[in-house]
């Protein structure tokens, strides 16, 4: 291991990659930055917002620094995560933050305009980011810095918005009433985070169901954000007559609807979501991204809305924003398009684990999330059990009843609308108490998940409307163990025949957790759909009468089943930093967790500079890192000083420790900047028994 090792593999990666304009390599810490604070913008209905730009200060390069539009969340300004922003630029962009309508500076000087307030991420804002990115590309105080030809959108929650609209409408002609229209520029990639990709399908579940988040926004709970008083009085008329339909109709008039545009769309997308998001959970955005052929990746775990905002995975989804605009803005081919399309958090199932800050989430990487077709199936017997085997007959039909408390008079649409003490979850439970049917299964081996699961139901209501929501939780052997929501969705009609069987596949959002050998999964199917964790809270609004839904128990292809794509564990590695400070080199540490069903089995673990893909071979699995020079001289090794830990054997509980120490010849040269260390291993089944199991990759960026 020695440096000049590094500076020639360095210079051969970069050199590789200069095709075209090259990123010029910041120094350590990144470029010093030069920044225009203050820049009045004015669009052509004569609204005047303010925007920010940073970028690296001194000479740019020949081609200019490519642009990168970061948008804020709804109520915030263009400030926000300020530190993200110029660790960016600090890397070779032009990051230019704009007050979106109705909120930041733009809300203080716009009260006598006609449009002030915000329709969420609508045609307008649309019209708005287009005329942002046009001025910034055509400001001559700008010329020969800022390349708006090699153009990336990211933001967060209602930013996240803006960058799912940009990947939608690249090259698009948008335009609203009373503003010309305008040719959305080309977008070169995407970073949308913490919000689904099309309004509707979050606003409106399976287009028959209002989410709770979409409620309070119409009640007027924003309080310190203007709303656009037609599209709430718009909103506002189809909740009241519960008409979710025809809000549907009128959103998708009005040019809200997404998913078509991004189906065709090639820009790529990187997505970032939490699991249980209070706004909304992943599975339309990712059933988005699925439909497409363009590249895509998405990280799904622990940030987001109202979830804690773990250091490690925020650390991560940074590097990996990092490496996606690098890949698409600067041409560097560092693989990230080529590596498995999904990385999962594995949520742990210990409560205190799950909201500790410090926790270190393992991760499950696969090429596809849909419901697995060699998935195990658990038909729903009358007895409340799931088993492997088909129900015969007799079987009865069990019915969840939706009953409105007759002296809950204020359990109306109106109210449930104009009062929010009618919306509180205590107040709503005793209007319309919940039932609900449990269905159970105890696991006998140590079992991982990392896709989606998908219900089938055969059911009969009793009314045109109705609702049924699914919630899959898991309960650990150990005692006072806590039950935990693993995913859950709806379903809900509006034009059912009373008395007329139905049947529904029902797919949950995407699932990463490991379940232990003696853990309690249950099957919750109710009448309302309420969250479980972090808290229990409503996720959609209830139906406002009374109904019945029987559920059958048959054989197939009529009955109730649960295809559940348990898989045996695989060893899972966690690295304690995300990314490296070349000119010190602190050391990194990393722990394999094979789980106590591999306690005592011999491992070894290996780094590489060469990425992830296309993998090696060995025994009878793949070990997920590039073979190199580096792979070779650590694979197995225990040479003091560089590496600890990299072969051995796993203690009592399946775990063990390694540890990477680059620091005795730092600084690394900063030409390996931009760069990635890739960490991974492999259990075997038993001592050097001639089967085992390669872990996760772990990528530690280069900076």
């Amino acid at each position: 291991m020695r440096l000049p090792s590094l500076v020639v593999l360095g210079a051969f990666v970069v050199s590789a990659n200069a095709q075209g304009c090259v990123r010029p390599l910041p120094p350590p810490g990144g470029f010093p930055l030069q920044a225009d604070l203050v820049v009045s913008v004015t669009y052509s209905d004569g609204y005047e917002t303010f925007g920010s730009l940073l970028r690296p200060a001194g000479p740019p390069p020949t081609c200019g620094w490519p642009l990168v539009v970061f948008v804020h969340p709804l109520g915030a300004m263009r400030s926000y995560q300020l530190d993200v922003q110029q660790r960016i630029a600090g890397q070779g962009y032009a990051v230019w933050s704009y007050d979106v309508r109705g909120q930041g500076q733009a809300q203080l000087v716009n009260t006598q305009h006609p449009n002030p307030g915000t329709t969420l991420w609508g045609p307008v804002e649309r019209v708005d980011l287009a005329e942002q990115i046009a001025f910034v590309a055509a400001n001559t105080a700008w010329t020969g810095e800022v390349d708006a030809t090699r153009l990336g959108v990211m933001g967060v929650s209602q930013g996240g918005a803006h960058a799912w609209s940009a990947a939608a409408l690249s090259g698009q002609t948008v335009g609203v009433p009373g503003r010309p229209s305008i040719v959305f520029p080309t977008v070169a990639c995407a970073i949308p985070s913490d919000l689904v990709a099309d309004p509707i399908d979050d606003w409106v579940r399976g287009g028959e169901l209002f989410s709770t988040w979409f409620v309070e926004a119409i009640s007027g709970s924003y309080t310190g954000t203007p709303f656009d008083a037609a599209f709430v009085q718009t909103a506002r008329a189809a909740f009241v007559a519960q008409d979710a339909p025809g809000l549907v109709a009128t959103l998708q008039a009005e040019g809200r609807a997404l998913r078509p545009l991004l189906a065709a769309s090639s820009v790529p997308v990187l997505y970032h979501h939490a699991w249980f998001d209070i706004v909304d959970g992943p599975l339309s955005a990712v059933q988005c991204l699925e439909s497409r052929s363009a590249p895509f990746r998405v990280h799904l775990g622990t940030v987001g809305h109202a979830v804690p905002a773990n250091v490690h995975e925020v650390a991560r989804r940074d590097e990996a924003s990092l490496r996606w605009l690098h890949r698409w803005l600067w041409n560097e081919a560092n693989e990230v398009d080529l590596e498995p399309p999904f990385v999962l958090a594995q949520l742990p199932l210990d409560p205190l684990v799950h909201d500790d800050l410090q926790t270190k989430w393992n991760h499950a990487l696969g090429a596809s999330v849909l419901p697995p077709p060699t998935a195990q199936r658990w038909y729903l017997h009358d007895d409340g059990l799931l088993r492997d085997a088909a129900p015969t007959a007799p079987q009865a039909n069990l019915a969840i009843h939706q009953q409105i408390d007759p002296l809950a008079t204020t359990f109306t649409p109106t109210d449930y609308l104009n009062d929010p003490s009618v919306r509180l979850l205590a107040n709503v439970l005793a209007a319309c108490p919940l039932q609900e049917r449990v269905y159970t299964l105890t696991t006998t081996a140590p079992s991982e998940i990392a896709a989606s699961p998908l219900l089938h139901l055969e059911l009969v209501p009793d009314q045109p409307a109705w609702m049924l929501a699914a919630v899959l939780t898991v309960q650990g052997p150990e005692p006072g163990a806590i039950e935990v929501m693993l995913g859950a969705q709806a379903i809900a009609r509006h034009n059912s025949q009373a008395g007329i069987a139905e049947q529904h596949d029902v797919r949950l959002p995407p699932i990463a957790a490991r379940i232990p050998a003696g853990a309690t999964l249950r099957l919750r199917l109710r009448n309302l759909w309420l969250r479980e964790w972090p808290g229990q809270s409503i996720e959609v609004a209830p139906r406002f009468h009374d109904f019945q839904v029987a559920l059958r128990h048959d054989q197939a292809p009529a009955g109730c089943w649960l295809d559940l794509p348990l898989v045996p564990t695989k060893p899972r590695l966690v690295v304690t930093a995300a990314s490296l400070d070349l000119a010190t080199a602190p050391a990194i540490t990393g722990t394999l967790r094979g789980g106590s069903e591999r306690s005592g089995h011999p491992y070894f673990a290996a780094i590489g500079l060469s990425g992830q893909v296309p993998g090696v071979p060995y025994l009878d699995d793949v070990v997920a890192i590039d073979g190199d020079w580096l792979v070779v001289a650590s694979a197995g090794s225990n040479e003091a000083p560089w590496f600890s830990g990299f072969l051995g054997f796993l203690d009592v509980d399946g775990n063990a420790s390694l540890t990477l120490d680059l620091s005795s010849i730092a600084p690394l040269p900063q030409l390996l900047n931009g760069l990635q260390l890739t960490f991974a291993a492999f259990v075997w089944d038993g001592p050097w028994a001639p089967t085992g199991a390669g872990s996760n990759p772990c990528d530690v960026q280069l900076r």
